[in-house]
């Protein structure tokens, strides 16, 4: 997963993009975390049946943050479905 987040594509569902908005995190902080993050989790959605990985790290200024996201290795992609700064 870090080796697509940092050469592939990386795109937010509109949902992330409200969830990130509100906790004041910009997107390259998100893309540059899922570079180096943590997974700490991984289930499957039961409504659509997308493994989903939390992953956790920090932001630029040493935050606490966190998303969960689908990765599509046969298309060199990562679908971030929400995202949270840690509190």
């Amino acid at each position: 997963m870090r080796r697509i987040a940092r050469r592939g594509t990386v795109f937010f569902t509109k949902h992330a993009e409200i969830e990130r908005t509100k906790d004041g995190i910009e997107k390259i902080e998100i893309v540059n975390m899922l570079g180096r993050c943590t997974i700490s989790l991984i289930e499957t959605n039961r409504k659509n049946g997308d493994e989903e990985w939390r992953a956790e790290g920090s932001d630029s200024d040493g935050r606490k943050i966190t998303a969960v996201v689908v990765v599509y290795d046969d298309v060199v992609e990562v679908k971030v479905v929400t995202a949270w700064a840690n509190k």
